[in-house]
C-alpha cells in the first residue's frame, strides 16, 4: 500500500505485526539513517534508543540496524520495549547536501506491506523525520511525515529535547570526555572531534557502562578513486581498513583481509573485521568491532589502512577512518596528505592507558605493514599474502 504524507493507520490494519521490519533505500552516498526512540513528551529520555551506525542496537534487542550499500534495515520488536518508549521516529540526514538529493528514498514496512515514498515531498531540509510508529490506546499506529530542517542533524537533535556539543577543539592537544548529563534526561552527545596535526591526541574515559562497543569505520569515495588511480582501465581501487594488535599479556597479532584473519570479538583479541568491501561502493565501508568490555586485557591498537591493488594516490580516495562507541563523541582522521609512492597509510594509534582510551594520529606512510608494525613497536614475523 502507498501511504500519504501525514497519514496515520493502525498497524494492524496494514497487516503489519508487533515483529517487523522497516527499510529505507536511498540515493546518495554519506545519508545518514538512524531511530531515535522517544519518551511520551516526544523527547530523548535514554539515548540507548537512539539507533544508528555507532550503537546499532538497543539494550533488549526491540530495535536494531543493519546497513548495505544504499539501504538500512531496522528490525522492531515492539513487545519488547520499555513501557518509557512511546513512539520510534525514523530519521535521514546528511552534512552537506539536501536530503531530496537522495532520490529515490522510500521506507517500507515488512518488504512492503506499506510504502512511503519521502523525497517527493522534500526541498532544502539537511534533516528529516520520515516517519513514526507510536503508541496508540487502540494500539501501534504509524504516521508519515516528511518534514525537517534546512539547519541539519544539530536542528533535528534539539527538536528532540537533546544536546549537541560545539565541534570546535578545545586548543590543549588532549581531552578528557565522558558521557554528557543534562537534566532532568540524559543528552545525546553528537560531537564531531576531528585528529589534526595541531590537535592530533584524545583521551576517553569509561562512562559507567564501561567502553561498549568500539566501531572502527573506514570510508572513501570510490568515484573519485576510479578516475584518479586508473583511468580508462574501469578497475575499481580497493582500500582495505586492518589494526595491529598488542595485548596485556603480550600476544601481538595483525588483523585484516589479506592472508584472511579476521580475528575474534568474543574470545581473544577481542577484535573482528566484520568484511572486506574491495569497491568502496557499499555505503557503510568496511568496519573492525572491538570488544570494550575487554579493554582492560588491551594494551595498544595501531589502525591503517592498505590500498591492495591500484597505484597508490591517497589525495584523491578522499580516506577517513572513524571510531564510534556509545556515549562518547565520534572521533575521525582524514586521510588528506600522503605519499604516493607508499600503499599503508598508518592513521592512528589507540593505546590504553591504566584504562583510559588514548587515540593519537599518526598519519605516516609506509611499504607495507611492517614497517608500520616496526615504527610503533609491534614486532611480528611476517610472510607474503593474498586474499584470493
Amino acid at each position: 500500500m502507498r501511504l500519504r504524507r501525514g497519514e496515520k493507520r493502525s498497524l494492524s490494519d496494514l497487516g503489519i505485526g508487533q515483529r517487523m521490519t522497516v527499510g529505507v533505500d536511498f540515493g546518495l552516498d554519506g545519508v545518514d539513517i538512524a531511530a531515535f526512540g522517544l519518551d511520551v513528551g516526544r523527547r530523548i529520555g535514554d539515548d540507548r534508543y537512539v539507533v544508528l551506525f555507532s550503537n546499532q542496537q538497543s539494550p533488549e534487542g526491540a530495535l536494531s540496524l543493519r546497513g548495505s550499500s544504499g539501504s538500512a534495515v531496522f528490525d522492531l520488536d515492539l513487545a519488547l520495549l520499555p513501557r518509557t518508549i512511546d513512539r520510534i521516529v525514523f530519521t535521514a540526514t546528511h552534512d552537506a547536501r539536501p536530503i531530496a538529493d537522495a532520490r529515490p528514498l522510500i521506507v517500507s514496512f515488512d518488504d512492503g506491506k506499506a510504502v512511503f515514498d519521502v523525497a517527493e515531498h522534500l526541498t532544502t531540509e539537511k534533516a528529516v523525520m520520515m516517519i513514526e510508529v507510536y503508541r496508540h490506546a487502540a494500539g501501534w499506529k504509524l504516521g508519515t511525515i516528511a518534514a525537517g530542517f534546512a539547519g541539519g542533524l544539530a536542528s533535528l537533535i534539539t527538536h528532540f529535547g537533546g544536546e549537541v556539543e560545539p565541534s570546535a577543539a578545545p586548543s590543549s592537544s588532549s581531552m578528557e570526555s565522558t558521557a554528557v548529563a543534562a537534566a532532568p534526561s540524559p543528552a545525546v552527545s553528537l560531537r564531531k572531534v576531528t585528529l589534526e596535526k595541531s590537535n592530533p591526541t584524545i583521551s576517553l574515559r569509561k562512562t559507567d557502562a564501561g567502553f561498549g562497543e568500539i566501531v572502527l569505520n573506514l570510508n572513501w569515495n570510490a568515484g573519485v578513486a576510479k578516475r584518479s588511480l586508473f583511468g580508462g582501465s574501469g578497475k575499481s581501487v580497493d582500500l582495505d581498513l586492518g589494526v595491529l594488535f598488542e595485548l596485556e599479556d603480550g600476544y601481538r597479532g595483525c588483523i585484516q583481509a589479506l592472508g584472511g584473519d579476521f580475528g575474534d570479538f568474543d574470545e581473544e583479541p577481542w577484535i573482528r573485521l566484520s568484511g572486506d568491501d574491495r569497491t568502496g561502493a557499499v555505503a557503510t565501508g568496511e568496519t573492525i568491532r572491538v570488544n570494550g568490555r575487554f579493554f582492560d586485557r588491551i594494551k595498544r591498537i595501531g589502525v591503517f589502512a592498505l590500498i591492495y591493488d591500484g597505484a597508490p594516490n591517497w589525495r584523491q580516495t578522499d580516506g577517513v577512518i572513524r571510531m564510534m562507541m556509545p556515549g562518547q563523541p565520534e572521533i575521525e582522521v582524514r586521510m588528506d596528505e600522503g605519499e604516493d609512492r607508499k600503499r599503508l597509510c598508518g592513521v592512528a594509534v589507540i593505546d590504553n592507558i591504566d584504562g583510559v582510551l588514548r587515540m593519537n594520529r599518526h598519519m605516516r606512510y609506509y611499504r607495507d605493514q611492517k614497517g608500520f608494525a616496526d615504527d610503533i613497536g609491534i614486532i611480528l614475523r611476517w610472510t607474503a599474502g593474498t586474499k584470493d
